[in-house]
């Protein structure tokens, strides 16, 4: 009876180790299939030229920015020596994810620590890098609050789409460079318009096409372009400091003719965002931009 107890209690030796084996070959299999998908990625990265249809189209939701963010702070909190690497912030994060996501960040995930740090010391000596990384920063480190205000219970409010690269006609067949912030009410000098960054003031006054008009270059080198004016805010002129949430002025329908020319459309802001290049300034999507601050919004103050 003991010998047969045994006998069904012998361990079949052979066996295990071939399921071991085999366990131990898929695991190391995967983990080099991870390893080589994300070195072909790399590559392909570093030898890639930027593709500046899509860079200007700035596709990117709040929650992947966040995750973004998130990311950094962990290996700034993980690693002290890192500190020591020009690239390994925020904006250095977010252009190697662009980068690798191919300029759309709403279809794809944000790459992990790991991917990142396996691929940023490479990725960052390439020019491509360096010249979207300085786009970046002038576009995402000085946002803080969306252009218009709440108005307290006000039921019109405002909104806005995704007119990039809509056509227009006025002064010829050509794209809109924008996105336009409708008032609700389509009452001129009703909507207070608000500085999204600090900056100086660099542009005032009349523009054929944009009416009347305020440009802000951020700190950071961006250039923001607010169009359609109704009226300045008193005192501000080219040269002023602002801050990000000063009033600027009311939204209008000012443009499409001589100064002074109102009328020829319903009431609205017109946001262009610029980066300058080598030979000239860059304009973007803001759409995507307006969408991450909906939840910056300010109580009006004037």
């Amino acid at each position: 009876m003991v010998d047969s107890v045994m006998k069904r209690l012998r361990i079949n030796w052979p066996g295990i180790c071939c399921i071991t084996i085999l366990s131990l070959s898929v695991i190391v299999t995967s983990k080099c299939m991870v390893l080589i998908r994300s070195e072909l990625l790399i590559r392909d990265v570093i030898l890639r030229d930027i593709n500046y249809y899509e860079f200007r189209n700035i596709r990117i939701d709040k929650a992947k920015l966040d995750k973004v963010q998130e990311y950094t702070h962990n290996l700034l909190m993980s690693y002290d020596y890192i500190e020591s690497h020009p690239y390994i912030d925020e904006t250095g994060y977010l252009t190697y994810a662009m980068m690798l996501s191919e300029y759309n960040m709403l279809d794809n995930a944000v790459p992990n620590e790991k991917l990142f740090l396996r691929g940023i010391g490479r990725v960052s000596k390439t020019n491509a890098f360096l010249e979207l990384y300085s786009y970046y920063k002038g576009i995402f480190s000085d946002i803080r609050y969306f252009p218009i205000p709440l108005m307290g219970k006000d039921a019109h409010g405002v909104s806005y789409e995704d007119s990039w690269n809509a056509r227009r006609s006025y002064g010829g067949n050509r794209k809109h460079e924008g996105t336009d912030i409708m008032a609700g009410n389509n009452i001129r000098g009703y909507f207070p318009i608000i500085s999204i960054t600090d900056g100086i003031v660099e542009k005032m006054g009349w523009l054929e096409q944009g009416g009347y008009r305020i440009g802000i270059r951020s700190k950071a080198g961006a250039y923001f372009y607010y169009a359609h004016l109704d009226t300045y805010a008193p005192e501000l002129k080219i040269g002023d400091s602002v801050t990000a949430g000063q009033l600027l002025g009311f939204m209008g329908d000012s443009g499409y003719g001589s100064e002074g020319t109102i009328g020829q459309f319903d009431v609205h802001l017109h946001l262009g965002i610029y980066v300058p290049s080598e030979s000239c300034e860059i304009s973007v999507n803001p759409y995507w931009i307006l969408r991450i601050l909906e939840n910056c919004r300010t109580q009006p103050v004037y």
